[in-house]
């Protein structure tokens, strides 16, 4: 990143489409796999009311980490539109860049860490 104006430095747009594009296709195979596990799951069979009850704990388990992966999905989706325009890498609540070790750690950050943290303690 260039120090003056906190906008990537030019030779690392190329490493974070390559990273966010991989964890959308990680996250696509993921949702896709989830999906198939819940239809497999829905389907009624025999078993006594244990059994049901299992299975529906199970299914609203699954449904949760999918909600969570597609939210995750969002997420890539929205840093490479940043990427795209040139406001990727800049933290949102204080317009600072974020450093680039964070931003290899997790490529889809919207803000520094200091802003990450109190973005947390919001209700």
């Amino acid at each position: 990143m260039s120090g003056s104006a906190g906008r990537l430095d030019a030779r690392l747009p190329d490493e974070f489409r390559r990273r966010l594009l991989e964890a959308r296709e990680s996250l696509l195979r993921t949702v896709a796999a989830t999906d198939e596990e819940m239809a497999g799951l829905e389907v009624p069979g025999p078993g006594d009311l244990t059994d049901r009850a299992a299975a529906a704990s199970t299914t609203a388990l699954v449904s949760r980490l999918a909600g969570q992966d597609k939210r995750e999905l969002d997420e890539v989706a929205e840093a490479l539109r940043r990427l795209g325009s040139g406001a990727y890498g800049i933290c949102e609540s204080c317009g600072k860049a974020i450093p680039l070790p964070r931003l290899r750690a997790m490529p889809a950050a919207r803000f520094c860490l200091v802003c990450q943290k109190t973005e947390e303690l919001l209700p």
